[in-house]
């Protein structure tokens, strides 16, 4: 029960029955003519005005105390329409647990006071969620769908290692659970190419297969760091036309399992090699061997 401010019971009576001899006071000449034996009072009306008088004050209350929220819940839900079934579906990343929590459903939820706007943005704002669906299904149910962003490849930039979508957006910081298969992009501005440049390599498996790292370069063009060592150089323009001779060179010749350090595709009339320190020092020392034995061959040594 609520208390009206400024007022006790017994203060409001006494308010109530002076107002009211004050009006018969007042306008008495219009009940001169009536007898009592003339007025007929229905039966129980006493009770229905005490009762009627309760429920204003009770009304009255429930609004004056802010809550009229709780009393709109509770009524809603004894009608029928708490909420008594969440299905959740789409969400793999997202636990349902959280979905709930984002809901925030008690026992004396209402169907009619739920908000599906609020709902939906709340579900939303979790990492991995793209859009969420909200919907109500009378009486008593409420369907959750949620389409989750889908990873492509970890970034790494600035010593921060992510998981990013096709978009380039962050999704998560990375760990081994969500970022195993993933490919591995290096530099400022990977995010940003990572869609078009991992659909122009889908073609190459053999490559993908041992590919450490694509690193970008000045935000300009790519390299392909592989598993060996060797490092693939890409042009800036028609990078998959030129990975593809590249390819056909290490499919007749095993070029990229040669004993090399970098291989420069970016002129477009020729494939440079550079070999690694080993191989350099080796073919030095070739060469040199080489140099001895034609001084000994003109000095008739040999």
């Amino acid at each position: 029960m609520y208390a009206l401010k400024g007022s006790s019971g017994a203060g409001l009576l006494s308010f109530l029955q002076a107002g009211f001899m004050r009006f018969l006071w007042r306008y008495r000449g219009l009940f001169k003519h009536f007898q009592l034996e003339d007025v007929r009072v229905p039966c129980h009306s006493g009770s229905a005005a005490v009762a009627a008088f309760f429920s204003i004050a009770v009304v009255f209350g429930i609004f004056a105390g802010g809550h009229a929220p709780q009393a709109f819940r509770l009524v809603t839900s004894a009608a029928g329409f708490a909420v008594e079934k969440v299905n959740i579906s789409g969400n793999h990343q997202t636990s349902e647990i959280d979905v709930l929590e984002a809901l925030e459903l008690d026992g004396e939820t209402s169907m009619i006071g739920f908000d599906v706007d609020r709902a939906r943005a709340a579900v939303a704002a979790f990492p991995w969620v793209e859009s969420v669906c909200v919907r109500k299904i009378y009486p008593d149910q409420i369907n959750v769908t949620v389409v989750e962003r889908q990873p492509v490849a970890i970034w790494q930039h600035d010593g921060a290692v992510d998981i990013i979508d096709r978009q380039g957006r962050v999704i998560v910081p990375y760990n081994t659970v969500w970022g195993r298969g993933l490919p591995l992009l290096v530099g400022q501005g990977a995010e940003r190419q990572a869609g078009v440049f991992l659909d122009g390599m889908s073609r190459f498996a053999g490559i993908r297969e041992r590919a450490r790292a694509y690193i970008r370069i000045g935000d300009r063009r790519w390299d392909i760091l592989l598993d060996n060592g060797v490092r693939i150089k890409l042009p800036e323009v028609d990078a998959p036309g030129r990975l593809a001779r590249a390819l056909a060179l290490e499919n007749s010749d095993g070029l990229f399992s040669r004993d090399v350090e970098n291989i420069d595709l970016r002129l477009a009339d020729r494939i440079t090699v550079a070999l690694s320190n080993e191989a350099l020092a080796r073919r030095m020392a070739a060469v040199r061997e080489l140099e001895r034995w034609k001084k000994a061959r003109k000095a008739g040594r040999v």
